[in-house]
């Protein structure tokens, strides 16, 4: 069995490795490991997303665990991920699960772990689970029999305690009194509805559960927002928020239909927290994140540490004490006097806080967070390689690396995860070779687009593709 945990979870297609063998296989794995746990005896959370067998499977999880002599807290309806890990921090519960596949395509399905702190679960939690998931089969385990175990599955209400903690968090009224017209399209997933309880003047576009999501991957990002950015262009909303499919992630679109980038909403949510709200702390970023986040951080005198990708490795970091906030390019950002996870429904009412305090346009912001710790332009690309290029990839990489590119002197590099080349000018490229396919992800950030695709055009030519 081949049951392995990338950044953020496991994730499989569904009918073809996401099945109920496969799914009781985790499980069971983690109930046999749950007495190892220092919170053994506390209750377990689950909750699920609205993809295509998430709730049956959410079902099937709970009542395994019950079978296994663990308390089960079942969610009564579908919720965001944050939503599920708010209810592990407020039942002190042992840990967390989650049905879902995030942001992936329709026909995937998978499952997030939380740790009892409500934080994304770390490779010192998953590693235990795969490896006793091998000798589980190894041994012919077999799950432990469910039959009669549903009745002590108990249950929690995802609108209740979750959505008045968001609406205390930021100011409601405030925000009320500017009357702001919110377009908010939660693509279908998990986030739907929520907004709307929290605010007035949402109009929510795509909150039916549909499991094909309208054809598209539930990902805030351009690609699969053409209908938020067309309504955007027709006028009369002030500002787009987007959630993706389990509503842990955030995006955006200006008054005018302009994609706003995760990186710039992570850079005005951290200066709105220092600036209005007069938050200290440590702030906390992935390698793959924007370097305005450091030049904010040297302006504001904060500290700074950096994570290799994937919120398990920020959500362990934020629970030291002093934490301000953490967050990564792919739109999470998570903040510790909430939780220590990512919750994009709280970053888009932070972001509409930030509107009533700024009194003005959200585009208005952009360029003034662009003139102070800008100009910066982004563009991640993915090349699949063969197995063949991807080995001659990895053999050059480890050879002599260039001191210069595109003619500006590489004034360091980092190995934290993959390859970080930072020149002389803050511009950066991030050649990233992916551990389970023949993949490299490359990025890079620079002060004008033509310098973003020389930098890109550059990393195809550092591994000979």
């Amino acid at each position: 069995m081949n049951l392995k945990f990338g950044t953020d979870g496991w994730r499989a297609i569904v009918g073809r490795d996401f099945t109920p063998a496969n799914v009781d296989a985790v499980i069971q794995a983690f109930a046999d490991l749950y007495p190892s746990l220092p919170e053994a005896g506390r209750p377990v959370c689950i909750g699920f997303d609205r993809r295509n067998q998430s709730p049956e499977m959410a079902l099937r999880v709970a009542t395994l665990l019950a079978a296994n002599g663990i308390e089960a807290w079942l969610s009564a309806d579908y919720c965001p991920t944050p939503c599920l890990s708010w209810e592990v921090v407020q039942r002190r519960a042992a840990a967390g699960i989650m049905i879902t596949a995030s942001h992936n395509p329709p026909e995937w399905n998978g499952i997030k772990f939380k740790e009892s702190y409500g934080g994304a679960a770390s490779p010192e939690f998953t590693d235990p689970i795969e490896a006793q998931i091998v000798r589980n089969a190894l041994s012919h385990r077999a799950p432990q029999d469910t039959a009669g175990a549903a009745v002590r599955v108990q249950r929690f209400i995802p609108t209740a305690g979750y959505v008045d903690a968001l609406r205390t968090f930021v100011d409601t009224s405030l925000i009320a009194s500017k009357k702001f017209r919110v377009l908010f399209e939660p693509m279908y997933g998990a986030g739907a509805g929520y907004l709307s309880r929290i605010v007035d003047g949402v109009t929510e576009i795509h909150g039916q559960r549909d499991l094909l999501f309208g054809g598209v991957h539930p990902e805030p990002i351009i690609p699969y927002l053409g209908e938020a950015i067309a309504t955007m262009q027709r006028g009369g909303f002030d500002i787009c928020v987007v959630t993706d499919g389990d509503a842990d992630r955030i995006g955006a679109v200006d008054e005018r239909g302009t994609f706003i980038t995760s990186h710039e909403i992570f850079a005005l949510l951290l200066v709105h927290a220092v600036q209005h709200r007069g938050w200290r702390g440590t702030v906390v970023k992935s390698i793959t994140t924007t370097r305005m986040i450091d030049r904010i951080c040297t302006h504001f005198d904060l500290p700074l540490q950096v994570t290799p990708v994937g919120f398990k490795h920020i959500s362990p970091a934020l629970k030291a004490p002093g934490m301000l906030m953490g967050g990564e390019e792919s739109g999470g950002i998570g903040i510790p006097r909430h939780l220590c996870e990512r919750d994009g429904l709280l970053s888009a009412l932070l972001l509409l806080e930030l509107m009533a305090v700024g009194k003005k346009p959200i585009s208005a912001l952009i360029a003034d967070l662009q003139q102070q710790f800008g100009p910066t332009h982004y563009r991640r690309i993915d090349l699949k390689l063969t197995p063949e290029q991807m080995t001659r990839a990895k053999q050059r990489l480890q050879g002599d690396l260039p001191t210069q590119l595109c003619g500006q002197t590489v004034a360091q590099l980092d190995r934290i995860d993959g390859f970080h080349f930072r020149r002389t000018d803050d511009s950066w490229l991030l050649i990233r070779p992916s551990g389970t396919e023949p993949l490299l992800r490359t990025y890079a950030e620079a002060r004008s687009p033509a310098d973003v695709e020389s930098l890109l055009a550059e990393a195809a030519r550092i591994v000979g593709v």
